[in-house]
C-alpha cells in the first residue's frame, strides 16, 4: 500500500466517522435516545450477542453489519457521556501502541504454535499493563 492510498483510506474513515457522529446526534436531538448509559450498555451487549451469533453462523455479510452496529453504539455511548469519540479512540490507540511496542521489546523467543504464541504475548501484555 502506498502513502497516497493510506491517506485516502484515513480521509475516508474520518469522513465516515464524522457522518456517523452527525447522524447519531441528529437521532438523539430528535428524541431517539436512551434515558441513561445503562440502556446504551445493554444495547452494546445485545450487539455483542448478535456478533457471536453471526460468527457461529459464518455469514460474513451479516457479521460485517453487526460489527458496524457495535461501532455505532459505542460511538453513541461516548457522545451520550459528552466525550469526544475521536479523543477516546486516540487515547486507546496511543495506549495500545505504547504497550505493543513494550511487548515487542520484551519478546525473546516467539513460540511457533499459535496458542502458545498467544499465551506468551498475553503474558507480556499483562506484565506491561501492570507496570503502568
Amino acid at each position: 500500500m502506498n502513502l497516497h492510498s493510506e491517506i485516502k483510506d484515513i480521509n475516508s474513515a474520518s469522513i465516515l466517522l464524522c457522518k456517523a457522529m452527525e447522524i447519531q446526534k441528529e437521532a438523539s436531538d430528535f428524541g431517539f435516545e436512551w434515558n441513561d448509559a445503562i440502556g446504551i450498555l445493554n444495547k452494546i451487549r445485545e450487539e455483542l450477542d448478535e456478533i457471536e451469533k453471526e460468527i457461529n453462523s459464518q455469514d460474513v455479510e451479516k457479521l460485517k453489519k453487526e460489527i458496524g452496529d457495535l461501532y455505532l453504539v459505542s460511538l453513541h455511548l461516548a457522545q451520550y457521556l459528552k466525550l469526544d469519540p475521536m479523543e477516546c479512540l486516540s487515547i486507546s490507540y496511543v495506549t495500545f501502541r505504547r504497550r505493543w511496542e513494550k511487548v515487542l521489546s520484551l519478546v525473546t523467543v516467539l513460540p511457533e504454535h499459535p496458542e502458545e504464541r498467544l499465551e506468551y504475548l498475553e503474558s507480556l501484555w499483562t506484565k506491561v499493563k501492570q507496570e503502568e
